[in-house]
């Protein structure tokens, strides 16, 4: 049977098989030096182990053309726009082209017409949500009221990449590597992400003047060109460049890195993917995307002839995402390995 790496939740069984043509998996051993008087070789002892997985993950159905990347502009006020419950305490506007709110404006949120912004545990201002808290009893209907930021596509780029990377912590002590063979333990550390465009040079980009006064911008990454998984943030730009020879075209990159506003403890992500439920987003993809986001780790499965190998925990490192004209959109996966791994 065909090679397979397949990813599930943490602590769960669900799996899916990701949309990959090639993987890698590696462990190693550190060693120590255990060398002793009367010896003429170097002796090395093997210690603590580690192991990663790598690989890629192609998005599927979809040509790299097809990506549509857009910037905000111009704050608008709204007033008491409606909001239908997502999911639980979840509530999101209903008018689409309102949903990315101005982080800087105030968010009132009404239930029955009553301020009840108080009760708001958390506001997604990249997709217009609030989560009300746990404690207190939606009556509805819900409206909010604030500001919203109009997008528009950015052209004259050709292609991107989206770098989305996380830090690792190492947690292990000696209870952990005793009880887990000798092998590393790693909680998720610091997320970053970074996007870059190339391509032609456009004046009416104003990239130069955008980087001059370090404008914050809220930007979205749709992939697939059809709005069925797209990924939104705060940016700052932070380097700007342009080349060319006499007679042809000006070409021109610009790189944004992610910047997080200090609003208040209710921003719920500064950066976050949005699936609606017919996606054609692969769902190991989604579940890492969703992982990284959260902080957490994943079970994965590294299966050389599709049925055997491999199996453990590990924490997405890497999940940088490029494309453009003439290839595919496809995402870049490093995951590194968190406690033991099993022969299934």
């Amino acid at each position: 049977m065909a090679k397979k790496i397949r990813i599930a939740p943490e602590g769960t069984t669900t799996w899916a098989t990701l949309p990959g043509s090639s993987g890698d998996f590696g462990i190693t051993a550190e060693t120590l030096d255990d060398t002793i008087f009367g010896q003429e070789y170097k002796s090395e002892q093997p210690d603590i182990l580690t192991w990663t997985i790598s690989t890629n993950a192609i998005y599927k159905g979809f040509g790299g053309y097809q990506a549509v990347i857009k910037k905000t502009g111009s704050a608008q006020a709204f007033t008491t726009e409606a909001m239908s419950q997502e999911a639980g305490q979840i509530y999101r506007i209903d008018d689409a082209t309102k949903e990315i709110w101005d982080v800087t404006a105030a968010i009132t949120v009404f239930d029955n017409a009553v301020d009840q912004t108080a009760e708001v545990e958390s506001i997604d201002y990249l997709y217009g949500r609030v989560t009300f808290k746990n404690t207190y009893t939606v009556t509805g209907p819900v409206t909010v009221t604030g500001s919203s930021l109009p997008s528009t596509q950015i052209c004259s780029m050709n292609t991107f990449t989206l770098s989305q990377q996380a830090e690792t912590n190492d947690v292990t002590d000696l209870c952990v590597a005793q009880s887990n063979g000798g092998f590393r333990q790693y909680e998720t550390g610091l997320r970053s992400v970074s996007l870059e465009l190339s391509g032609f040079y456009k004046l009416s980009n104003d990239f130069l003047n955008t980087l001059k006064a370090r404008e914050l911008v809220i930007i979205e990454l749709n992939p697939d060109g059809n709005d069925k998984s797209k990924g939104r943030g705060f940016f700052k730009p932070t380097a700007n460049s342009q080349s060319g020879n006499v007679g042809a075209t000006e070409e021109e990159s610009i790189t944004y890195t992610l910047n997080v506003p200090d609003k208040d403890d209710r921003l719920s992500y500064p950066f976050s993917w949005d699936h609606v439920i017919d996606t054609t987003l692969n769902t190991a993809v989604q579940t890492l995307l969703t992982a990284w986001q959260q902080g957490d780790g994943i079970e994965v499965r590294y299966l050389e002839d599709g049925v055997t190998g491999k199996q453990g925990s590990a924490i997405p490192t890497d999940l940088s995402l490029s494309g453009g004209l003439g290839s595919l959109s496809q995402f870049t996966v490093n995951l590194q390995g968190s406690g033991g791994i099993t022969v299934i």
